[in-house]
């Protein structure tokens, strides 16, 4: 849904609106129908998630790893975000 967002906002800054199309989102009246309110609902509890995801990651933020036959495995993490991490391994 995040993505038929993204792709509506592009055309709307780019283009201007001639009509509507008539079927499951906007009725023979040209006003929204129910499917269309409850598409705008997901669709802003994703932007809600997505920020929150952000603000998450900039208190926590992601750690490292890697892999090689020569060297095994690592994991490292940066300064801040091991000040949060609940263990280290």
């Amino acid at each position: 849904m995040l993505t038929l967002q993204s792709w509506l906002s592009f055309y709307e800054k780019n283009y201007v609106c001639v009509g509507r199309v008539v079927g499951r989102f906007y009725g023979q009246d040209g006003l929204p129908t129910p499917a269309l309110t409850q598409a705008e609902a997901v669709i802003t509890k994703g932007l809600e998630a997505n920020q929150q995801e952000l603000e998450e990651k900039q208190t926590f933020p992601p750690c490292n790893a890697e892999w090689s036959s020569a060297r095994g495995s690592r994991l490292w993490c940066s300064q801040k975000s091991l000040k949060h991490a609940c263990c280290t391994h």
